[in-house]
């Protein structure tokens, strides 16, 4: 590491904000380890500094991409007929590649009233939905559109708090 650092500082600092990105806390506690070991006695002071900056830095960080009020925006890719309910709580919002979307919250709304009005949004919105025959497909709404290849909106059954679960699986042209 010490060769790394003296040699191609550029390459050091890409990886360590490669390892930062990924886990903060761990690349600060590595970056003191090794400026603590290579740097002179009078450039710790100032290392130090840098150091406690980022460690704060680092818990911030990891405390608002933790705090549910941070993950509350709507996705862009969701069509703007889908109005989501009041009470909604995002449970994850995922993009797998540049083209798959998951996305779910849960509600205590009811369900049924909800995709109905949905539905509705959307076809009037000028999506196309294929819906399946069956009791079993009263709680999903398949649709596509323009910029959407194929999305699937699907509830979960209701949780003993009385929320429900809504998941949205997008695949976006």
């Amino acid at each position: 590491m010490r060769t790394l650092i003296a040699n191609r500082p550029h390459a050091t600092y890409l990886l360590w904000m490669k390892m930062y990105l990924k886990n903060p806390l761990a690349a600060a506690t590595l970056f003191a380890s090794v400026v603590g070991r290579i740097a002179p006695a009078r450039d710790r002071r100032r290392v130090n500094t840098v150091l406690r900056a980022t460690l704060v830095a680092s818990a911030i960080s990891v405390s608002l991409a933790a705090s549910p009020q941070a993950q509350e925006a709507e996705p862009d890719w969701l069509p703007e007929e889908i109005e989501l309910p009041a009470d909604h709580e995002v449970l994850m919002d995922r993009a797998i590649g540049s083209a798959i979307r998951m996305f779910s919250i849960s509600t205590g709304r009811d369900t049924n009233e909800l995709l109905e009005e949905w539905e509705d949004a959307l076809r009037e919105g000028g999506y196309t939905i294929t819906q399946g025959q069956g009791d079993a497909m009263d709680e999903i709404i398949e649709f596509s559109s323009d910029t959407i290849n194929n999305a699937k909106i699907a509830v979960s059954p209701t949780t003993d708090e009385g929320r429900s679960t809504i998941e949205f699986d997008v695949t976006l042209q």
